[in-house]
């Protein structure tokens, strides 16, 4: 299918078309070539991924590990492209087709891919140089090192832009493009205000989140220049800049004007449920039974810790036996619903 829809819509912006039109034609055909290039490259390496990784499942019943993780990543690039490429196949006669348009969006996901196959070859030389059904270097020999050299020379500015979270579900989306455009923006103004404001403590943080609202703009229209700020602000800022965003929604200021705008809830307890399983009622037939397990990972069971949060006191959130399960916290949170 991406062969062919990329060959169609090669076939057809090859016609020659001229000013800027043209110019957004040739960009298509170019990147709509060189993606059929990549996956040409691609296919015998998922392949092989494909026949070996089972080998590094969690276990029997769960087959799940970064081989896996990293192929599908790639068949969703996949199927993006297949899906805009027939979306062009459609609207490309339309007098409201944005050929420009369309030329940035493929030429993004050609860049993702070209990225995708470039990790996908780390991982298969990683595959490669580690005994049979490990993924851990046993001899070290200056690998882990190389392999960090390698990751840090790729062009990482790609999946933050136009290409932001394609590997989720559409409905996440705008939640990742808002985080992604306020990252970048708060990132803009961070140096700029923490050179005059490093000893003033917590005044440092309101001056760049306000500053941040005039410039996120330019932001939320450029993917490119988003994608670029992106990758130069993860690689240079330091750990003091990931606390100061993260620690913005804390602030005294935020917490009072959520106070005052949210809805508040009935009920917002946190809960620490201990690692004991229970028998939970089947809804069709209340006589019988299924025993829930509690969850567990490499490092063995461990009290679950989560959130009740209802609009309304329901029947049971009030019990003792709810109310032992209680974690002591900071004052009351207002919620938004």
């Amino acid at each position: 299918a991406l062969y062919s829809v990329c060959e169609e819509n090669v076939a057809f912006f090859s016609g020659g078309a001229k000013g800027t039109q043209g110019d957004a034609a040739r960009r298509l055909v170019g990147a709509m070539k060189l993606i059929q290039e990549h996956a040409h490259s691609l296919e015998p390496v998922i392949s092989g991924f494909a026949a070996v990784y089972h080998h590094f499942d969690f276990d029997p019943h769960i087959p799940a590990n970064g081989y896996r993780s990293l192929v599908k990543v790639v068949r969703c690039c996949l199927l993006h492209i297949i899906h805009k490429g027939r979306y062009i196949t459609t609207n490309r006669r339309s007098n409201f087709f944005r050929a420009a348009h369309n030329a940035r969006e493929m030429e993004a996901y050609c860049n993702a891919l070209c990225q995708l196959r470039a990790l996908l070859y780390l991982a298969q030389r990683l595959l490669h140089d580690n005994s049979h059904g490990n993924l851990f270097f046993q001899d070290e020999s200056g690998l882990s090192e190389s392999f960090v050299r390698e990751y840090a020379s790729m062009h990482k500015g790609c999946f933050y832009g136009r290409c932001l979270g394609f590997q989720f579900t559409p409905a996440i989306r705008p939640c990742l493009q808002t985080l992604a455009i306020g990252l970048v923006a708060f990132g803009e103004n961070y140096k700029r205000h923490n050179s005059g404001l490093v000893d003033l403590g917590g005044i440092a943080p309101y001056g760049v989140a306000a500053s941040s609202l005039f410039t996120s703009g330019k932001y939320a229209i450029d993917p490119e220049l988003r994608g670029t700020e992106f990758e130069r602000i993860t690689q240079n800022l330091d750990v003091h800049f990931w606390k100061s965003f993260w620690n913005i929604t804390e602030t005294e200021v935020l917490s009072s004007l959520a106070s005052m705008t949210s809805t508040q809830v009935k009920v917002n307890r946190a809960l620490s449920v201990p690692p004991v399983p229970f028998d939970l009622p089947l809804a069709a037939n209340h006589r019988a039974s299924v025993t829930i397990a509690p969850p567990s990972a490499h490092i063995g069971t461990a009290p679950v810790q989560m959130r009740l949060i209802s609009y309304d006191l329901r029947e049971g959130q009030d019990s003792e036996t709810l109310l032992s399960l209680c974690r002591s916290e900071g004052g009351a949170i207002s919620l938004s619903l």
